[in-house]
């Protein structure tokens, strides 16, 4: 599909207008915004003509947060230096464009905001209700239905996993898996932020929010860094994360993280009413093996189960049905969460690693994650 999509931008791009060249663009992204009239509107809600021609300067095909620098930015622009900083720095502090510092020449390195890692969610990290974030909630919703979820995020490696609530996991597994275990990832990040979550927050600029917590999205390390500087969220300690993870899991949200051992970047408190993926794995829209990894499984030890029906109310992924009075899960459906063990009354859940995925582990770290998914788009 790329090659295609490459072809058809070296053969229209004197005729193509630059939204439509700026649409290619980013459709050759490893985590890609797919081609559509939709998006066409959101890029010209959001960029003038002069930004896009810029933003097409910087490559696509590179993982999240791997920028080039502005000299090399200039070499295939026709823009005065003095303009272009100025053109960059805008995009940067709008979220619409990402920035790090490179550790070796100290230079600022600018890189496309990928789905899934800034756009859209930049639009409503701040939690902010104003006039463009009602529209832009309208528009992006809009864009991003079922068909182009699937796009974006079924790919191979999958590019996030959830992960159990920490309490639910076994110590042995633990010790053994830490890398599933919230807390771990917590503790190893070297800068964590905390933002307001792009689905609810979205939802409730269209008037059909849930009830469930709003300021619970944290990012780690090179992207927690980058939207605490540019304000669109607040940097935490260790403690303050932990307390949101667990106060997160009490109110019977899912931990979803990336699908990486080491240099983990974000974790999401998702619920089945609003959130991108748990959602439409709750109204049995999208598999949850074509969207999420999902490594943990729950199991009902049935001799303690009394069918109190607590864990069915509580299930964000609707997979627990009473038969004979006992709670009984649907294997295809659930999602391991870990969230109605607390539930319980009786200590009759557990939550295990399933069969099918022991010998599966996520990739070593992010970056090899991303550039697994990016050949794979290729």
């Amino acid at each position: 599909m790329y090659k295609q999509l490459e072809n058809i931008n070296q053969c229209i791009m004197t005729t193509q207008d630059v939204y439509e060249q700026l649409m290619v663009h980013l459709s050759s992204m490893g985590m890609m915004c797919p081609p559509r009239e939709d998006l066409l509107t959101i890029l010209n809600s959001n960029f003038s003509e002069e930004e896009v021609k810029v933003v097409l300067a910087i490559p696509s095909k590179t993982i999240p947060f791997q920028g080039i620098s502005i000299n090399k930015i200039s070499k295939s622009i026709q823009i005065p230096m003095e303009r272009l900083k100025e053109i960059l720095e805008n995009l940067v502090n709008r979220g619409l464009v990402f920035s790090s510092r490179d550790k070796n020449t100290e230079e600022m390195n600018y890189s496309l905001q990928q789905s899934g890692f800034g756009f859209p969610q930049v639009f409503f990290w701040k939690g902010e209700n104003t006039p463009r974030s009602r529209k832009m909630a309208i528009q992006v919703l809009k864009y991003y239905n079922t068909e182009v979820t699937k796009e974006t995020y079924s790919t191979e490696p999958m590019p996030f996993r959830f992960i159990p609530v920490d309490e639910t996991i076994e110590p042995e597994t633990q010790a053994i898996l830490p890398y599933q275990v919230m807390k771990e990832i917590i503790k190893n990040a070297n800068i964590i932020a905390v933002a307001h979550c792009i689905c609810r927050q979205s939802m409730k600029l269209i008037s059909r929010e849930c009830n469930h917590p709003l300021e619970v999205c944290m990012k780690f390390n090179e992207l927690a860094r980058f939207i605490i500087d540019k304000g669109f969220a607040r940097g935490v300690s260790v403690e303050e994360a932990l307390e949101i993870s667990r106060k997160a899991s009490e109110a019977g949200l899912v931990h979803f993280t990336d699908n990486a051992i080491d240099n983990v970047q974000q974790n999401c408190n998702c619920c089945g009413c609003s959130c991108w993926n748990l959602g439409r794995i709750r109204r049995r829209m999208i598999p949850r093996d074509k969207i999420i990894a999902t490594y943990f499984i729950r199991e009902t030890l049935q001799d303690e189960c009394v069918g109190c029906g607590n864990c069915i109310e509580i299930c964000p992924a609707d997979a627990v049905k009473l038969e004979n009075d006992i709670a009984v899960i649907d294997v295809n459906w659930c999602i391991g969460c870990g969230v109605c063990v607390s539930r319980c009354p009786n200590d009759a859940i557990k939550i295990v690693l399933r069969d099918d995925l022991k010998q599966k582990i996520p990739e070593r770290d992010f970056q090899i994650l991303h550039e697994k998914i990016l050949k794979s788009r290729n």
